[in-house]
């Protein structure tokens, strides 16, 4: 018994003589801990378009405005089709039908079913310099809305992790700068929170109704660039 506190009166005694030496090294004061930002904007060139068409047709009867609305949405797809573009980049994105309601004399609706209306649409993927000609067919070919346009990136990961890589390079850099401005170096690297990329895409959000094919004006489309920024927070130590 005595053999046993002598040995742990030895281990109290070395535990308590190497504790001032570890919590010297954790509170070294030849560390400094700084918090510093970095971020990054860049413009991009579109690589791809997003082109939403509609078709809508109204009838007496469902059945009726069905087949109405068939026989063009099928043009529609066959005339784009046509311009080489393939039938997997063409789905159907909205399909909805819709009773029309009679209105009385004094314009109020009343429970009364005059007949139905068929919308259909479609989203076309392409590249971004054929998005006006895909329009143009669309319309000749019998669809009555453009909903939206929009522009992007095919490889849209890869584009917003760069985008955050030279966000933190941004702040290391400055964290660099202050290092040497304080005699120190960057020795470790001990949080980096990333506050989300801004991707800010092209978009024409216009509903456009074809009105008249008299003219042989093509639809000007311009994709412009894609907007992205990254901003991150990051702590170092320096010593």
């Amino acid at each position: 018994m005595c053999k046993f506190i002598k040995a742990l009166s030895l281990s109290l005694l070395l535990l308590a003589a190497t504790l001032p030496t570890a919590l010297a090294s954790e509170t070294n004061p030849k560390v400094t801990e700084v918090q510093v930002s970095g971020s990054f904007q860049e413009e991009v060139a579109p690589d791809i378009a997003y082109i939403n068409l509609g078709t809508v047709t109204e009838a007496e009867t469902v059945a009726a405005a069905q087949a109405k609305n068939a026989a063009v949405s099928e043009a529609v797809r066959q005339q784009v089709e046509d311009l080489g573009i393939k039938a997997e980049y063409i789905k159907t994105a909205n399909y909805s039908v819709t009773p029309l309601y009679k209105n009385d004399d004094n314009g109020r609706r009343t429970p009364t079913i005059r007949g139905y209306q068929i919308t259909n649409s479609i989203t076309v993927t392409t590249s971004p310099n054929k998005a006006g000609e895909v329009i143009d067919t669309a319309l000749a070919a019998g669809a009555n809305q453009v909903n939206s346009v929009r522009f992007g990136k095919k490889d849209e990961t890869g584009v917003r992790n760069a985008v955050i890589a030279q966000a933190v390079r941004d702040a290391l850099s400055k964290a660099d700068a202050i290092a040497a401005a304080l005699n120190k170096q960057v020795v470790r690297v001990k949080t980096v929170n990333e506050n989300g990329v801004s991707f800010h895409s092209p978009e024409v959000n216009t509903r456009l109704f074809k009105a008249s094919l008299d003219s042989q004006v093509s639809t000007p489309i311009s994709a412009g660039l894609i907007e992205l920024s990254a901003n991150v927070q990051v702590i170092v130590e320096l010593e």
